[in-house]
This record gives structure tokens, C-alpha cells and sequence, in this order.
């Protein structure tokens, strides 16, 4: 039977858990009935899989009360929405359209803005074209509250700038580690934290500085520290500042790669849902953290069915990083599912159409799991070649000496080389043995990810690799 309440009910569904916490933290609402419903869609809003019904017995304009109210709410907090704003003043002013209802509502704006607001940058240039427009036209009156304005908040503004231009040094740095691998950028750790808990300092710019932290702490693998600063984020979403469903899909997003690395994977799938709640630019990235969770709890069915509902979607996107994911994700999901005859026509397709882009970025993510393929298919023959025609070897060495690195291109290789007939099942054993001892050292997660890489590979040889898991992990355990 249709819902009498569907329109409400799919609106309802669309609420995030930190709309709904700064929605409660808002509501003066006296009428029981309104707030039994504001509070039962915010319940609501922090479960997944299950929800409670609303009240059909309730006015239906009760509802439709509620609705507005959450919306005007929302809106009011939304930096987005105000950014819309600026960016259309700006416009008026520029094109002299600005009608005298806009212009008194924009030196109204000017009277209380803080310059702790997200887009104070933007509104503090803003006001600089507002007052030459205002000076052309000899008004100096309202000049005068322009320029208190500027003069009050001109030390804001230049700091707000400079930190920007760090921030900007400070990405260039941890993408280049990112993709090299080489760890450069922990001096970036005292600074960036600074500009997250200023009292002074822009909210674009502050969590702006949040995501690189976020980039630092988890390529130093310091997870402890990374979830003291999504705690502070925690507080200020709650409190409405730097809101905006944008925001919070990019902080859900990465929320997921918090607790996946915390091996807590019913949240980062809880996360990684909330993440795809909303069509934008960035639903690939969401949608490979959701299948990496996925696969992560053998939800391997699930993962192809997500996979295959958004292949056009992959097939769209330009973004050759992502469109990487997928694909190395989607490989993995095929052998998972049995269907590696599939699976070997896409990555050999993906690979010829795609060859200039694959080492741009997580390079070994693809091969490690194209190059398993090829074992499981026994194809020995073509591992050899891709290794020798991609350098793979020389490529993986350049990351070896890492903490927790496991050389899953060299152990494929020399598996290949024994099958091959080469080398001898002791030279093969030496190999794996040796090439794994070039890490860094294995910390408790890294040693239970090798034990697992091992497993998924001892359908090759059972008992040698029995073996080499016995001997590293005494190896390791004693190192430890």
C-alpha cells in the first residue's frame, strides 16, 4: 500500500547524521506533534538499514511545516548556498545590476560578518568591489561602513590568504608522497594543525587544513591521531559551522578510510553509504571506498552488483585516478566471483586503452591483481612478459624498503619463474622469503595482511607456501 506520507518519507531519507544533530541543537519547536516528527526524522537519519514510520493520523501540514523548517534551517547554515549568494552579487555588481533592496542587504550582511565565516575571503573581496562601485557613485555614506569594514578585517583577510598559499605547498608535498611513496611532509603536521584549531582563521581554510592532515596521518599510518581531528570536526558540523551536504559527503568519504584502516568495518560501510547519498563529481571515489569495503568483508556479490549498476558511470568519468580504482577493484570482484574469463578481457582492454595513465598513479593496486589473474588462470607465461614489459620489478623495488610493504609483484614473478621451470622450489622459497624481509618491518595490521595475501595465493603450491608463512611469521615475530 502507497505511503500517504511518500513525498515526506523520501525527503526524510535524505537527512545526514550531522544535519540531524545541529537540526535537534536548533529546534525551539513547542507543538508535541511537529517535534515528535522533527525528532523522529532525525532518528532516523542515524540508522541505515532501518527506520520508524511517521504518524499518517498527524495533519499532513504538519509535515509540510516541518519540511520547510528543516529546509530554512539547512539553507541558513549552508556555505554553499552562501557562496551562491556572493558569487551573484558579485555578478550585479559587475554588470551594475544590483537593485537598492540587494545593496541594503549586502551593507546589512557587512554590519555582522565574521571573519571566522567560510567564504570570508570571498565576501572580504566582495566588499572591495562593492565600495569602488559605491565611490564612482559618490556615496560615501555607505562608503563609510565598506570601508570600516576592510580596515577591521584587513589583517584577517591577508593571514587568510597566506595560509592559503601554504596550504597550497603543502598539497603539492603529500600528493608527491602519495604517488612516490617517499615520507617528506611531517613538518607540514605542527602548521596544518595551527590553521585547524585557529579562533581567527576562515572555515575554508580550516578545513581545508583538516584534509591535508587527513592525507598526512594517513600516509604516516598515525590513525590515533587522525581520529582526534574528525572528533573536532565531530563538534563543529554539530554545530552547524562549515556546513554544507558537500562538505560532509567529502568528510563521510574519508571517514571510511579512517575506520577501514581501523579495521572497523561495519562503520566504514555505514560511511561509505552515507557518502553516496548525492549525485556530484566525486561519486567514483565514493563508490570505490564503498566496494574496498566490500570486498574487505567478502561481501563479494554485493561488490559486483554495485559495480555493475555504476560500470557507465566508470566508463564516463575522467578522472584517470579513480577510474584506476574501479578497475583494479573490478578485477579483484570478477575473481572473487568466479568469472575470471571476464575479468581477463576487461584488464587487457583497460590496460590498451588506458596504458599512459596506469603509472600515474597506485600503479601496483592494478598489476598485483591483473598479475593474479594470470596466476589463477596459470597463464606463468604471461606474468613473465607484463613484469618484463612494464618493468614492474624495477618499479616495486623503488618502494621496498617500506614499513609493511609486501613485494606481491616480485612474489608473483618468481611463482611465475618456478612454474615456468627456471628456478627450483628452494630458489623460489629463498625468493619470497628474502624479497619480503626487504620491508621495513611488518607492524600487527602488516603481518596479518601478508598472512592474507599468503592464503590467497597458496592455491598455487598449498604446502610450500604453508612454509614460507611459518618462517616469516617467526621471522617477524621475533623482530617484533
Amino acid at each position: 500500500m502507497k505511503s500517504k506520507l511518500k513525498i515526506f518519507n523520501d525527503f526524510s531519507e535524505g537527512i545526514l547524521p550531522h544535519e540531524a544533530s545541529f537540526l535537534l541543537k536548533e529546534n525551539k519547536i513547542r507543538d508535541l506533534e511537529k517535534e515528535s516528527i522533527l525528532k523522529k526524522v532525525c532518528i532516523n537519519a542515524e540508522k541505515f538499514y532501518t527506520s520508524e514510520e511517521f504518524d499518517e493520523a498527524i495533519d499532513k501540514r504538519k509535515y509540510a511545516y516541518i519540511k520547510k523548517w528543516i529546509c530554512n534551517k539547512l539553507e541558513q547554515a549552508d556555505v554553499d548556498a552562501h557562496l551562491e549568494y556572493l558569487s551573484q552579487t558579485e555578478k550585479q555588481i559587475f554588470t551594475d545590476t544590483i537593485s537598492p533592496q540587494q545593496e541594503q542587504e549586502l551593507l546589512s550582511l557587512i554590519s555582522t560578518y565574521n571573519n571566522t565565516s567560510f567564504y570570508f575571503q570571498k565576501f572580504y573581496e566582495l566588499v572591495k568591489e562593492f565600495q569602488d562601485y559605491l565611490l564612482i557613485r559618490f556615496r560615501y555614506q555607505d562608503c563609510e561602513q565598506t570601508d570600516l569594514f576592510l580596515k577591521e578585517n584587513k589583517e584577517y583577510y591577508l593571514n587568510a590568504v597566506a595560509v592559503k598559499e601554504q596550504l597550497f605547498y603543502a598539497t603539492k608535498d603529500l600528493t608527491h608522497e602519495y604517488t612516490s611513496g617517499t615520507l617528506i611532509t611531517k613538518h607540514w603536521e605542527e602548521k596544518l594543525l595551527s590553521y585547524l584549531y585557529s579562533d581567527v582563521l576562515d572555515g575554508k581554510n580550516k578545513y581545508n587544513a583538516f584534509i591535508r592532515l587527513v592525507f598526512l596521518y594517513f600516509n604516516y599510518k598515525e590513525y590515533e591521531k587522525a581520529t582526534k581531528i574528525f572528533d573536532y570536526m565531530d563538534s563543529c558540523f554539530a554545530e552547524g559551522k562549515m556546513y554544507a551536504k558537500r562538505v560532509l559527503f567529502n568528510y563521510y568519504a574519508n571517514r571510511v578510510i579512517l575506520h577501514s584502516n581501523l579495521d572497523d568495518l561495519d562503520k566504514a560501510e555505514y560511511y561509505a553509504h552515507l557518502s553516496l547519498k548525492q549525485e556530484n563529481s566525486d561519486k567514483l571515489f565514493y563508490l570505490n571506498n564503498l566496494i574496498a569495503i566490500l570486498l574487505k568483508k567478502e561481501k563479494n556479490k554485493q561488490a559486483l552488483d554495485v559495480m555493475t549498476s555504476n560500470y557507465e558511470l566508470f566508463k564516463r568519468s575522467n578522472n584517470h585516478h579513480q577510474k584506476l580504482g574501479f578497475a583494479t577493484h573490478y578485477v579483484r570482484t570478477l575473481i572473487r566471483n568466479k568469472r575470471v574469463k571476464i575479468a581477463q578481457s576487461f584488464a587487457e582492454n583497460f590496460l590498451f586503452n588506458n596504458k599512459q595513465f596506469v603509472f600515474e598513479h597506485r600503479w601496483r593496486h592494478f598489476f598485483s591483481n591483473y598479475l593474479m589473474l594470470l596466476t589463477t588462470l596459470e597463464k606463468h607465461e604471461e606474468v613473465l612478459k607484463s613484469v618484463k614489459k612494464y618493468n614492474l620489478l624495477e618499479r616495486e623495488e623503488e618502494a621496498m624498503m617500506r614499513e609493511d610493504f609486501i613485494p606481491k609483484i616480485h612474489w608473483y614473478f618468481h611463482l611465475a619463474m618456478y612454474m615456468n621451470g627456471f628456478i627450483s622450489e628452494d630458489k623460489l622459497k629463498l625468493e619470497l622469503i628474502n624479497s619480503a624481509g626487504s620491508s621495513n618491518g611488518f607492524n600487527k595490521k602488516g603481518m596479518a595482511d601478508l598472512n592474507l595475501f599468503i592464503e590467497r595465493l597458496s592455491f598455487t603450491l598449498p604446502e610450500l607456501f604453508l612454509q614460507v608463512k611459518s618462517q616469516l611469521n617467526a621471522t617477524v615475530g621475533k623482530a617484533r
